[in-house]
């Protein structure tokens, strides 16, 4: 009677085939990682310039809308008045439309100090009249904020205004 032994184990194509199957597994995870690695930041610069579209939007906001300027009485016109700046202790933007044409770089506080982290960021504002439904276009604004992160991606939020006052 022939006694034949079962031999265990595997043969070295079976190891080779092994080797290049998880090889090629692992690139494609370390691919992946890789991909993920240089987004990462991207959601962070969406958030950053989406936040400072609007808290430039809400600081128009809360402008008052009249006709005539509240300091000198006479009729508002787009963009700021001779000496107003968003900065200004004394003379500030008093309307939504003195913001007509206003741009930084690098991103400041409505004081003018600059905010540390956001010197690769810009921002620039365009206001031009618009008619809403019953409000003509001479009572109404679109105001449209238009923020570029660091990457040259803009970001643009809009807001209306209907003039409440004569």
């Amino acid at each position: 009677m022939c006694n034949a032994t079962r031999e265990r184990g595997v043969t070295l194509i079976e190891v080779l085939m092994c080797v290049v199957i998880v090889s090629a597994a692992l690139a494609a995870i370390v691919n992946l990682l890789a991909v993920s690695a240089a987004h990462s930041a991207d959601p962070l610069i969406q958030r950053q310039s989406l936040a400072i579209n609007q808290a430039l939007i809400q600081e128009i906001d809360t402008m008052p809308f009249s006709a005539t300027d509240p300091r000198t009485g006479a009729a508002e016109g787009m963009g700021p008045e001779p000496g107003e700046s968003r900065g200004s202790a004394t003379t500030p933007f008093d309307d939504p439309r003195d913001y007509a044409g206003y741009t930084e770089s690098g991103i400041v506080t409505p004081s003018g100090t600059a905010i540390a982290g956001l010197s690769q960021y810009s921002a620039s504002v365009a206001v031009s009249q618009q008619a809403m439904g019953n409000v003509p276009s001479t009572s109404g604004v679109l105001v449209t904020v238009t923020v570029t992160g660091p990457t040259g991606e803009s970001f643009n939020l809009y807001s209306y205004r209907a003039m409440y006052a004569p």
